[in-house]
């Protein structure tokens, strides 16, 4: 993400004026109105106002809010009422509109953000992002200091393995909201630069150490804490981000393990994690009936992948305890005409130092994180789906007649789509 020029820095850091937001997300019933509630009564001074992003009724009542000095907006109320915008916008316009409405007023120390339960926080995050990158009014009005994830103690590791969708639970966006269970609360531990642990009283002490293993191992940088055991759960919370100026960038632990950085020490040999590297392609038919076979252990696994049957192209894998999906996300540079290239420096030592001379930028990398699982076993199972030698030599000629089941996975979705769009 590109860093906008300096006098844009030294004018927004200089910037006292601008509107500080704490954002908290967390799966349906994890627990964000009481924290919220925690955080409206817990606080020692300043005017705050509550901006509640939720299509259901629930959440803190407005007369207790007035009560404790802080006025709440509805987003859908915010808009009509303020900016008077269509409540049909995305998220990432109507989110923007509604900040950026409450900063002008001018008489706020603090937004507090309350999203739905369906909400990923990468996506709140994106919108300061850009907002810095695009040199955009909300860069100048407000600050994103934390994005908080509620996170439900007794049902995150079920709905970590959890095989069903929104739809099935009854909480989707719509009837084109194909996001399963396992895969959303995964991304609203991952990006977040603060976790809250609800619900703890009673669990056992070794479910308690489970699930902080599992919330270092997804989200490494991330301050753990929990509501019920914090004494300055408030102060922690509200706190200024340091920089605050500077945009919020996230690397999970899948992303961690890719790029060799260092990850937490576990206590317990019943977690394992790394990385399968490899350059030679996939053969199409192996690795599919190992995505159609049970992987016991693999809690997260994500990053790209190639087969040979379709050489140009770069798929990216995405894994959790109970979700799969893979998706081509374009081309292989090795692939792409050179002229189409991006310049710079940058670009240049990263794509040497992934080259191979016989396959380019062509690679198998995933990061994976496992609790009791046999790693050495499961890597044995991804090695044999590599084409052998043998296979090598036939070339991407003879590749391209492998049977492909990605081909017609990909051919029944984009059927699938095309008549949904009819």
């Amino acid at each position: 993400m590109a860093i906008p020029p300096s006098e844009t820095i030294a004018r927004i850091e200089s910037d006292n004026t601008r509107l500080p937001v704490t954002v908290v997300c967390g799966f349906v019933g994890a627990g964000k109105s009481s924290l919220v509630r925690t955080l409206v009564t817990g606080r020692t001074s300043g005017r705050v106002a509550l901006l509640v992003h939720d299509r259901s009724d629930a959440g803190l009542d407005r007369d207790f809010c007035r009560s404790q000095g802080v006025d709440v907006f509805r987003l859908g109320e915010v808009l009509a009422e303020l900016v008077q915008r269509c409540v049909g916008c995305s998220l990432r316009d109507s989110l923007t509109s509604a900040i950026l409405a409450i900063a002008d007023m001018g008489r706020f120390d603090r937004l507090l953000v309350e999203c739905s339960g369906l909400v990923e926080p990468v996506l709140v995050a994106e919108i300061f992002n850009d907002a810095w990158e695009n040199q955009e009014p909300l860069a100048a009005k407000a600050r994103l200091d934390h994005l908080v994830t509620v996170v439900d103690s007794r049902t995150l590791w079920d709905d970590l393995h959890a095989v069903d969708d929104l739809q099935a639970r009854g909480v989707s966006c719509g009837t084109d909201d194909g996001r399963t269970i396992s895969e959303l609360v995964v991304e609203q531990v991952e990006y977040a630069t603060v976790l809250v642990l609800s619900k703890t009283e009673g669990l056992p002490s070794g479910k308690q150490r489970r699930l902080r293993h599992l919330l270092e191992a997804l989200n490494p940088e991330a301050v753990i804490l929990s509501m019920a055991e914090e004494s300055n759960l408030v102060g922690r919370i509200l706190g200024a981000r340091t920089p605050d100026s500077m945009p919020i960038s996230f690397q999970p632990g899948w992303a961690k393990l890719i790029q060799g950085e260092p990850m937490p020490a576990m206590s317990s040999a019943l977690w394992t994690m790394g990385v399968f590297r490899a350059t030679r392609p996939f053969h199409p038919e192996r690795l599919w009936d190992l995505i159609e076979s049970d992987w016991p252990g693999i809690l997260r696994c994500k990053g790209h992948f190639w087969i040979a049957s379709q050489p140009e192209r770069c798929f990216s894998w995405e894994q959790t305890a109970g979700a799969r999906h893979f998706e081509c996300i374009g081309d292989w540079w090795v692939a792409t005409p050179r002229d189409e290239w991006p310049t710079g420096r940058a670009f240049e030592a990263e794509l040497t130092q992934q080259w191979s001379v016989e396959f380019g930028d062509r690679r198998q990398t995933f990061g994976w994180i496992g609790y009791r699982l046999d790693a050495v076993a499961w890597r044995r199972r991804l090695q044999r789906c590599l084409l052998t030698p043998s296979e090598v030599l036939e070339g991407e000629s003879g590749w391209r007649r492998f049977d492909d089941p990605f081909a017609r996975a990909i051919a029944h979705a984009d059927a699938h789509d095309d008549g949904d769009a009819d």
